[in-house]
């Protein structure tokens, strides 16, 4: 009786191994790598409405109309319509033309500024003695006391602009 049982219950997991084949005693098949799809990104455009002007739309967006304009390739910028379509971007054209990286300007600090704008850390000013256009750099001796006129993201900005940087032993390249 107790072999009837075992039968009883073995019949059963025989018929369930048949069914599924010899899937148990096959290895297992290495899974292919899914593709990435380098998405670019869907272009972002604004449509005029009644009233708007170049201008306005690009102090709404916080964009430069010089910018706006010259993306958009506008031949007379007063002659948008509601309805138009502008490119937003700082990267290309309309017609896919892409634009030339902007240098970046010095950034007025007129009455000495105590925090620096986001990114940038170089403090410009000039010397009360002589006129000097000096800049400090960040761990400079004198950086912790100076006060900025003007503001670099980068040294070889405030050189490109005429600035000296200013060590213990006197003005870099100054005579």
């Amino acid at each position: 009786m107790v072999q009837k049982w075992r039968l009883v219950l073995l019949i059963p997991m025989i018929l369930l191994l048949a069914a599924c084949g010899n899937k148990f005693l096959q290895p297992p098949v290495p899974k292919t790598p899914t593709p990435v799809v380098d998405v670019t990104p869907t272009p972002h455009y604004y449509v005029v409405q009644p009233g708007d002007t170049l201008w306005s739309i690009a102090n709404k967006l916080d964009l430069d109309v010089d910018m706006l304009a010259e993306v958009n390739e506008l031949a007379d910028p007063d002659k948008l319509r509601p309805g138009d379509r502008l490119l937003i971007s700082t990267k290309m054209t309309i017609s896919g033309r892409i634009l030339p990286t902007p240098t970046p300007t010095p950034i007025p600090c007129l009455h000495g500024c105590v925090k620096p704008p986001p990114q940038c850390k170089i403090k410009a000013y000039t010397a009360r003695l002589d006129g000097m256009k000096l800049f400090v750099m960040p761990g400079d001796e004198i950086y912790a006391v100076q006060q900025a006129e003007l503001w670099f993201c980068r040294e070889q900005d405030a050189l490109n602009n005429g600035w000296l940087r200013w060590t213990p032993e006197g003005p870099e390249g100054g005579e």
